[in-house]
């Protein structure tokens, strides 16, 4: 076994043997109290190196999430010169009670104790923008970064998605064509869509627990370190890309298997002339107003890991995931189109996933590398080892975001206490919400008596700082809000300006016409909005 492999064989063991036996627990295993990498230098026993094998080994790991940068060369991910962008605080101290069952289980916990339980580093939750919770352990405080881990993959394919919807990316375009250099691998016959929804057959295997899996092959070539003696394996991503080989049919069963993010990495670099760290800053970090720089960790020639190498404050990532619950808008700027929003909160084949057989998602699909909920919400997520989350539900207008550092790497051993509990603040943050009227979009089903059109679709969002958005039915509408009680007034300020046909024209006209009128409002005993001219013509609407 060459040096290389016998240091992650090493990490593999010491990390069985940490599972094997019951970890500690969250107080006794914080990087503080184990003293990791205090005092100048720290002792020999607390010092940790990227070259020791048990550099990401649980409780070490508790002290690596916050420090890759330190350890490893990054490539950054530039904010800009332009100030944070304000997040309203508006804490509600009872969502630690909130209280739910995990899964197979019969004993409740509540919140709070699901922090310490999913050894949790931090955790946010957003409603209509504004943070009703936030929470620091470990190594984490509001101005540190973390790793995101395999939630990168949603980032990487959150901007496949952009690309995609604006004409720069062909989703059903062969691999190979677009990047000859992988023509005679797996992905040269597979397609864009494919890699972005990971349904390709790749003889790729990563079971960490099997020494001879390709992910550990993968894993060597995208390493920092000089090659042992004799080497002659692929030394960068891109090198170990073109020497995967296809097993099976593309296109039948989801597959999880990071090789097709780093894929999708290259397919954005050469649709862009970027590689994918200058990509999220020019399209998404710049624009948003993030508090820091963000980073990816890189291989030996500088490629970013799209696969797992992302590492960001918890408060941004908050803010990335209220930009997609916001369809790409941003403080009245459509920053991103809405149509690639769009795609991944559709969610994908549903049966692809399930012959995937993952047990505890049941009715879960995977598209654009985003993990879909398929529960009434419509929530999706972004999901990382270790307890990295990203969770947003449309309907009740929340975004959760947490960092974690739990000693087991697969979601399953976290999803028992964080599925239903992400569900369960939810709901609770819909009974108690003040501003009821803001939150997902209200899919307008009536229009003065004459209801709308089939598989038309005309919607509001009520936006927590005044401003409405929509669509009319072809076009998309800007405006503002004002409430008080009962009394509503709309108030627009323009749409775009696209053709359509003439029936869906008229009703456009229709809608357009009624929104200014619109003088009181109240949801119904269904979770209806109806909408009350001062004359009595009414709109309603549901999520």
């Amino acid at each position: 076994m060459n040096p290389r492999r016998f240091a992650l064989a090493a990490t593999l063991v010491l990390a069985a043997m940490a599972h094997a036996q019951t970890p500690l627990p969250a107080d006794a295993s914080d990087p503080r109290t184990m003293g990791w990498m205090q005092g100048f230098p720290p002792p020999a026993d607390k010092t940790i190196r990227f070259t020791d094998p048990d550099y990401f080994s649980f409780p070490r790991l508790r002290w690596t999430v916050c420090h890759f940068r330190e350890l490893m060369p990054t490539a950054g991910v530039d904010r800009g010169p332009g100030a944070a962008s304000a997040l309203p605080v508006a804490l509600d101290p009872g969502i630690d009670a909130v209280r739910f069952t995990p899964l197979g289980g019969d004993t409740p916990m509540t919140w709070a104790q699901a922090f310490d339980a999913n050894t949790t580093d931090g955790l946010i939750v957003l409603q209509h923008g504004r943070i009703v919770h936030e929470r620091y352990a470990g190594c984490l405080d509001q101005h540190t970064l973390h790793g995101a881990m395999s939630l990168t993959k949603s980032v990487t394919g959150l901007l496949g998605e952009v690309l995609v919807a604006e004409g720069a990316l062909d989703e059903n375009a062969r691999v190979g064509a677009l990047i000859p250099e992988l023509q005679e691998s797996a992905f040269g016959d597979a397609t864009v869509r494919e890699v972005l929804d990971m349904t390709t057959a790749l003889q790729f295997s990563e079971d960490y627990a099997e020494p001879k899996a390709e992910v550990w092959a993968h894993a060597q070539a995208g390493s920092l370190l000089p090659p042992p003696p004799g080497y002659a394996g692929p030394r960068s991503y891109y090198e170990s890309l073109q020497q995967i080989r296809k097993s099976g049919t593309h296109g039948q069963v989801f597959g999880y298997k990071t090789p097709n993010s780093d894929a999708l990495g290259w397919l954005l670099a050469r649709a862009s002339g970027k590689p994918v760290h200058e990509l999220l800053a020019e399209r998404i970090w710049r624009r948003i107003g993030a508090e820091r720089e963000a980073f990816y960790t890189v291989d030996s020639i500088g490629t970013p890991f799209a696969g797992g190498g992302f590492n960001a404050t918890l408060r941004d990532l908050a803010r990335l995931g209220q930009l997609i619950l916001q369809d790409g808008e941003w403080n009245g700027e459509q920053i991103l189109p809405p149509a690639a929003i769009e795609s991944i909160k559709r969610g994908g084949d549903r049966g692809r996933f399930a012959r995937a057989g993952y047990d505890l998602l049941p009715g879960w699909s995977y598209r654009g590398m985003w993990w879909h909920s398929g529960d009434a919400h419509g929530s999706f997520s972004a999901r990382g080892v270790h307890g990295q989350a990203l969770w947003i539900d449309p309907v009740a207008d929340v975004v959760i975001a947490r960092f974690a550092s739990h000693p087991v790497a697969a979601n399953a051993a976290n999803d028992p206490t964080s599925l239903p509990a992400w569900r369960a603040v939810a709901d609770y943050l819909m009974a108690h919400d003040a501003t009821p009227l803001q939150g997902g979009e209200w899919v307008i089903e009536d229009i003065a008596g004459a209801g709308v059109i089939d598989n038309t679709r005309a919607f509001l969002r009520f936006l927590p700082d005044g401003r409405l958005a929509g669509s009319a039915t072809c076009n998309r509408l800007l405006g503002r809000h004002e409430s008080d009680g009962a009394d509503l007034r709309l108030t627009l300020a323009g749409s775009t300006r696209m053709l359509c046909p003439p029936a869906l024209m008229h009703q456009e006209a229709r809608l357009l016409d009624l929104l200014p009128r619109v003088a009181r409002w109240r949801i119904d005993d269904t979770g209806a909005l109806w909408l009350t001219t001062a004359t009595g013509e009414t709109i309603t609407a549901r999520r």
